[in-house]
């Protein structure tokens, strides 16, 4: 007798079996990849502000000498090329760090609270006991110099609350630190850099994710035509190119070293990487192969560079080397694409695949001879 062939999986099937396959993978790489991924902020563990901080002097002005403001506020950089070395004091007046001319190196003193202090966004309540602003100085070098960038309390906003006048009327900018200062000396002499706390208003981010929402209602409307193939390979490429120029923004925007920059775009990674793996599967035909790459790869980028890197489209200063309106269009790309590619991986909305499978179900089965 002939056996009746059997039926393709239904949709919902096979959308539950690429759940079941793609998620709990996904969720594995996100938990070993935890650190980079909580600190995402903008790719590579920045944090968009509305706080800009503004160096406004270096008084008396000591020629050689320049500060300026990285990482959205995050971070000050000193370079020295005066042809001596300069040292920056704590929070208690003590030495901190020991910048030199180039060559000479930069140390950082480790029996400063300062230097405990500054590892911290938000400064410590408490401090190790060993730590003694009056003690003999222990400098290890950190640098080669002439120019080194640390996280200083005294020169960004990070307390628990905005400012009264903020919360008053966050739409005005307000000048919430209007002097703060870091003193400086260079042999016998003492200089001060002296700046400024404002806080900007963000933009509306209605904009771009109107943008998202217009980009995943357009794939999904051309994953329903007879080119769904094309349409689902050109929407993961661009959401990877995407995402890619979003993290080389964070990239050389960041002070970190590349190690620690590569482990924090790990999560990216990962998504170009399986999003190649998805195109190459859909161009090749094989379909429920792409699908859960698709999947997966939907679920990195909206991580990576879709849903932690949200904030960057209201907050006013962006921590990225491209500007405030391709990184936001970035993260608005990635967003609404990565949304479409999710829910075509799920739903199998293309009518080329739904018109095989009806064609594959109602065919009738072959006759086997005896």
């Amino acid at each position: 007798m002939s056996r009746p062939a059997a039926r393709p999986p239904s949709p919902p099937r096979r959308a539950a079996r690429r759940v079941l396959v793609a998620l709990p993978l996904a969720m594995a790489i996100v938990t070993v990849l935890a650190g980079p991924a909580a600190a995402h902020g903008v790719g590579v563990g920045l944090r968009p502000t509305n706080y800009r901080t503004t160096v406004t002097s270096v008084t008396p002005p000591l020629p050689g000498l320049a500060v300026h403001v990285l990482e959205a506020g995050d971070k000050l950089q000193l370079v020295n090329r005066t042809g001596q070395e300069v040292l920056v004091l704590g929070y208690n007046s003590e030495p901190y760090l020991r910048v030199g001319p180039p060559g000479a190196g930069v140390y950082e003193n480790e029996r400063s609270p300062t230097t405990y202090s500054n590892r911290f966004f938000t400064a410590p309540s408490k401090l190790p006991p060993d730590l003694d602003p009056s003690a003999t100085p222990e400098w290890r070098r950190i640098g080669t110099g002439p120019a080194v960038a640390w996280h200083d309390h005294r020169s960004h906003f990070g307390g628990p609350a905005d400012p009264e006048e903020v919360r008053r009327d966050p739409g005005t900018a307000h000048v919430v630190v209007p002097n703060w200062q870091i003193p400086i000396r260079q042999g016998r002499r003492t200089v001060v850099i002296s700046g400024s706390i404002t806080w900007v208003p963000g933009p509306s981010p209605w904009p771009w994710l109107s943008a998202a929402a217009l980009l995943c209602a357009g794939v999904l409307l051309a994953a329903r035509t007879r080119r769904w193939r094309e349409a689902l390979v050109a929407a993961t490429g661009v959401a990877v190119v995407a995402d890619a120029l979003h993290t080389a923004g964070s990239w050389l925007a960041s002070t970190a070293s590349a190690a620690v920059k590569t482990y924090g775009m790990s999560v990216s990674a990962a998504a170009w990487a399986v999003g190649a793996l998805a195109i190459l599967r859909l161009v090749r035909g094989r379909d429920e192969a792409a699908r859960t790459y698709l999947l997966l790869a939907a679920v990195f980028l909206l991580l990576a560079g879709g849903v932690l890197d949200l904030p960057v489209l209201w907050r006013s200063q962006l921590p990225s080397a491209l500007g405030p309106v391709v990184t936001r269009a970035a993260v608005a790309t990635v967003l609404g694409l990565g949304s479409a590619m999710a829910v075509a991986s799920l739903h199998g909305l293309s009518e080329g695949s739904t018109a095989r499978a009806r064609t594959a179900s109602s065919r009738p089965p072959p006759s086997r001879r005896r």
